[in-house]
């Protein structure tokens, strides 16, 4: 399931503590996994033409029906209003993709915002650092929850944990760490060009 929820702010205020913004997180999460929903979110900064700060975040969860309604997240935000939208069918990646890059794109068109981070993410599972096809590969040799269990670089996927060894009658926990796959990088060194490029 996907839902937007813009976070407005009521007074013209051009910055906003991320603290504000992470307890409106903090909560929605919690709420979640009260229903033993899954959730990932990604919010994004814009500047309103009146001045103020607005955030809109896309959640990602994976239970209908148990997401806050906006007077529930209203009373988390203090700082203003909040609309939610649940679109009640599957969205398109592509539109998912389009909706927020807009946003992200939109940070950069504001002074106030250059140095600033415009928007922030929930933690994503390292394995989807790798590019489509070698990610395919992974999942095709591992399947997917298994290959979300492991620690990865573009180019590396580990295998990480501890194991239990008995040393002198005591056990003792040792980390480890496998190498799992190495797939080739796709820079190659040319050397160095006299030339202005």
């Amino acid at each position: 399931m996907c839902g937007t929820s813009p976070l407005t702010v009521a007074d013209n205020v051009s910055e906003v503590d991320s603290k504000h913004l992470h307890r409106v997180l903090q909560f929605i999460s919690q709420r979640l996994k009260r229903s033993e929903s899954d959730f990932k979110y990604i919010a994004v900064k814009e500047m309103q033409e009146r001045g103020a700060v607005h955030y809109h975040i896309l959640c990602v969860y994976s239970k209908p029906y148990t997401f806050p309604s906006s007077e529930e997240v209203a009373g988390s935000w203090r700082l203003g209003f909040v609309k939610i939208t649940a679109p009640k069918l599957v969205i398109k990646v592509e539109k998912i993709a389009s909706y927020i890059g807009k946003y992200i794109g939109k940070g950069y068109e504001y002074e106030s915002l250059d140095v600033k981070k415009s928007f922030t993410a929930s933690q994503i599972k390292q394995i989807y650092k790798l590019s489509t096809q070698r990610l395919a590969r992974v999942i095709q040799k591992f399947g997917k929850s298994r290959a979300e269990e492991f620690k990865c670089t573009y180019t590396k996927v580990f295998l990480v944990g501890y194991c239990e060894n008995e040393i002198m009658g005591s056990k003792v926990r040792e980390a480890f760490k496998t190498l799992i796959m190495d797939f080739p990088s796709e820079w190659a060194y040319e050397g160095v060009f006299d030339e202005a490029f």
